[in-house]
This record gives C-alpha cells, sequence and structure tokens, in this order.
C-alpha cells in the first residue's frame, strides 16, 4: 500500500487532514504498521480502517484460496473416445 493509498483510505473514512498528516508521518519515519496506526485512529477518536475484521484493507490471508470452493465442468471440452 502506497502513501497515497493510505491518504485516500483515511481520507474516505472521514479522518480529519491534520490528523492524517500526523498519521503518514508516523509511517514515514517508522514504516507501515497498520495494527500501530489503526491504535492511533482509535486513540484519536476514529474506529479502525486499516485491520477492520470485515472491511480492513490489511488482509494476511489475501494470497490464499477458499478450500471450499470447487469447480466442476459440466461439458467436456473435447471429445472422448470410449473403446
Amino acid at each position: 500500500m502506497t502513501f497515497e493509498e493510505i491518504r485516500f483510505a483515511l481520507e474516505v473514512n472521514g479522518v480529519e487532514k491534520e490528523d492524517s498528516e500526523k498519521l503518514l508521518a508516523y509511517c514515514r519515519e517508522s514504516g507501515k504498521d497498520f495494527e500501530k496506526l489503526d491504535e492511533m485512529l482509535v486513540e484519536m477518536g476514529y474506529v479502525k480502517i486499516f485491520t477492520d475484521e470485515f472491511f480492513g484493507w490489511d488482509d494476511p490471508d489475501d494470497g490464499d484460496f477458499d478450500d471450499e470452493y470447487m469447480s466442476t465442468e459440466k461439458i467436456q471440452h473435447r471429445h472422448v473416445w470410449d473403446e
């Protein structure tokens, strides 16, 4: 996530410009620690944005796929000869 994406996420979620600048300055100095950013947001009186369970941006399982999803082939695409 780039700094512009972080700025956009803060702006969309109603974080005031002064507070978002403080958070972005923290990111530039200490790196992108989304859990710490959310802690700082809660201390400022906002809701979590980055590590929210349902709508958060930082998804640690983003590369995983759904194990319950199964694909079935209804029609075979090429003819199979049976003897």
